[in-house]
């Protein structure tokens, strides 16, 4: 019996690699199971290097302030009087952005806390507002005297800006904006009065 007692785990090991050798990797895979929790977020990472500066402004858009002009009477060929007109020096307003770009003209017919403003070219039945603009100078011409001037309380009206849009600049949207509109175009640009 003691021989027994003695083979006991030298059978034992045999079995445990008898049962080892007989596993096989030879079978199918079996399906996967269902996809565990999601782990503990990891911690922020140090930030990267800052970016090249941008652009400056709004789509590289140059705008004035708020100008006064003076208005002199234009003549016709016999002397008589043939309107009013007045120039707005732009220095910015370059050879290139005359012919790849916009310009654009603005009047407020009131106070700068009252504005009333108006795109040129502006007609009404008894008024008419046009401009031409040659390199560093804007023309406005007119029927009427559009000089800057002073209310009774010292308020200035008639005051113009104008907006030059260079050329080769990508347009964010074309129906984006409406150049006759004040507004809308002091919103698209972030202008400030």
């Amino acid at each position: 019996m003691k021989r027994t007692n003695c083979r006991l785990p030298y059978m034992l090991l045999l079995a445990a690699i008898i049962a080892f050798a007989a596993c096989s990797k030879d079978g199918s895979q079996g399906p996967a199971g269902p996809a565990g929790p999601a782990g503990p977020a990891g911690a922020n990472g140090p930030g990267g290097p800052a970016g090249p500066k941008g652009d400056t402004g709004v789509a590289n858009v140059i705008y004035s302030g708020w100008l006064d002009v003076g208005f002199d009477t234009l003549r016709d060929n016999a002397g008589k009087p043939a309107g009013f007109g007045g120039a707005i020096e732009a220095p910015k307003l370059t050879a290139e952005i005359l012919t790849k770009g916009f310009v654009h003209v603005y009047l407020n017919l009131d106070s700068a806390s009252n504005p009333t403003i108006v795109p040129i070219p502006y007609i009404e039945p008894q008024v008419y507002i046009n401009f031409a603009a040659q390199t560093g100078v804007i023309f406005i011409n007119s029927n009427i005297d559009l000089t800057t001037s002073q209310t009774s309380t010292g308020t200035k009206v008639f005051q113009f800006r104008y907006v030059l849009v260079p050329g080769g600049v990508q347009a964010r949207s074309s129906s984006a904006v409406d150049w006759k509109n004040y507004a809308s175009v002091k919103k698209f640009l972030g202008l400030k009065d």
